[in-house]
């Protein structure tokens, strides 16, 4: 070593150096790597401004209002939380409430179900498959008032629904004006528009699953309902966390289709609480108590998303 260290030739051994460092935060980054997390917080901050600006800003907005007794024609006058108070005791506010619970729980549960069973039926090899996905993906894009229309006169005595209904022998269905039959019908509308939604998401989810593990398990003797609950729902998880979230926030501000199709009747029957938002800022002229209603509803919906956060605790990001 001392010869090879001595001999004029010889190259002097040299520890590598490491990249630059830059500081991010309080930890220490390579250069490259704090480079790429300053352009993806440039990207970023066009979509935080209009958060802040269309979110979070009108939020604070709403509260504040919400502490006033405001008419839209003269000053807000401050109340402090009465307009909490009297929602608590508004028959109105309470039966929307209830409401929206029914119409939210009865529409996604079955989305649940009925999005992933089609979305493993369209994950099969079948003919004309990519086609067949495209038909059931259209009600999706339909625009909420026509979708609202189009339920509506499938809905009247004599439209398609009833008319399918005789031709089983059953008797017809006042969807719209019935207290017992409005929200189901609702629901059903809700099925047609929403289940081919979440199924595009549960095939993205099913299409990230390796085939290998499938196979492997296949080998080691594994049928296929064994293969679907130990291997493809474990592995859904995530996908199902983001479907029941979504759907439940969703669900719970219904409002366009409600308007369009029943206005909130018979007798407040299928008033959700955005309708309620709705008629007690515009045709009330109580803008406080709309804006505690809205502010109340932002809660329930935080508190259901906390809430199945818990439920899914364990479940990781891919």
């Amino acid at each position: 070593m001392d010869q090879l260290l001595s001999h004029p030739e010889a190259t002097p051994l040299t520890e590598p150096t490491a990249p630059p460092l830059a500081h991010s935060g309080s930890r220490l980054l390579p250069r490259p790597v704090a480079r790429h997390q300053l352009w993806a917080y440039i990207f970023l901050f066009p979509m935080l401004v209009l958060l802040v600006t269309f979110k979070l800003i009108p939020m604070i907005q709403a509260f504040r209002l919400s502490l006033t007794s405001y008419d839209l024609l003269t000053p807000p006058r401050y109340v402090g939380f009465d307009n909490y108070v009297a929602l608590m005791s508004d028959t109105r506010f309470i039966k929307s409430v209830g409401v929206t619970l029914y119409y939210t729980f009865g529409t996604c549960i079955p989305v649940w179900v009925l999005s992933l069973g089609l979305a493993l039926v369209f994950n099969m090899a079948i003919p004309g498959k990519n086609y067949l996905r495209l038909a059931y993906f259209l009600p999706t894009i339909v625009p909420v008032v026509v979708y609202g229309m189009i339920w509506r006169f499938l809905y009247h005595p004599y439209g398609l629904v009833n008319v399918g209904l005789e031709q089983l022998g059953l008797p017809p269905v006042d969807w719209l004006t019935s207290s017992q039959a409005i929200i189901p019908g609702f629901i059903l509308a809700a099925e047609w528009r929403f289940v081919p939604y979440f199924m595009v998401v549960y095939l993205a989810g099913l299409q990230n699953i390796p085939e290998e593990l499938k196979e492997a398990a296949s080998i080691d003797g594994a049928n296929a309902r064994q293969r679907f609950w130990y291997i493809t729902l474990p592995l859904l998880r995530p996908t199902i966390l983001l479907v029941v979230v979504v759907s439940v926030i969703m669900m719970s501000k219904a409002f366009t289709n409600v308007l369009v199709m029943s206005g909130g009747g018979p007798d407040g029957a299928s008033t959700v609480i955005g309708l309620y938002i709705y008629q007690s800022a515009f045709q009330f002229f109580k803008m406080g108590m709309a804006s505690a209603a809205s502010i109340l509803l932002l809660v329930g919906v935080m508190t259901l998303t906390m809430v199945q956060m818990w439920l899914f605790r364990d479940v990781q990001p891919e």
